[in-house]
């Protein structure tokens, strides 16, 4: 467990940030005596580890990098496939430099990304209403 902890914590630091205040958290309410705080907190700190532990351990995540666009006729770019786990490769270094890395927290947060939010409080309708009235604004001022 502390090996995949090894690995999570420093390439998502906001969850490593998170238990640590966590930590501190409950030293203050021993500090101060209150046992019932400390227990609550401790069960919460315990609970938002197991649950890290849980999702990352075993899993692999694989994405496709989508290939660059080549002037050359005789070059067919091909779809490179990424394959991201703890204990193999968790960061990925290519041949540019870049540094490649994806799991469960980058899944959360490509899904809520992709969320229409005026959609879900206004409806269908309104979203619909906005994004045509901020196209036609958009129009207007090009010309």
């Amino acid at each position: 467990m502390i090996e995949v902890f090894k690995v999570f914590y420093p390439t998502h630091y906001n969850f490593a940030a998170l238990s640590i205040l966590l930590v501190l958290l409950v030293i203050y309410l021993l500090t101060k005596k209150n046992f019932k705080w400390t227990l609550i907190f401790l069960a919460l700190l315990i609970a938002f580890n197991v649950a890290i532990y849980k999702r990352t351990v075993g899993k692999t995540w694989t994405i496709t990098l989508e290939p660059e666009t080549s002037s050359d006729p005789y070059y067919t770019p091909q779809a490179k496939k990424l394959t991201f786990s703890v204990h193999k490769n968790w960061t990925i270094t290519d041949e540019k430099g870049e540094v490649h890395h994806w799991c469960w927290v980058e899944q959360y947060w490509q899904e809520f990304a992709s969320i229409d939010l005026v959609a879900k409080l206004w409806g269908e309708n309104s979203s619909k209403k906005m994004v045509k009235s901020t196209e036609g604004r958009a129009s207007d001022i090009n010309e």
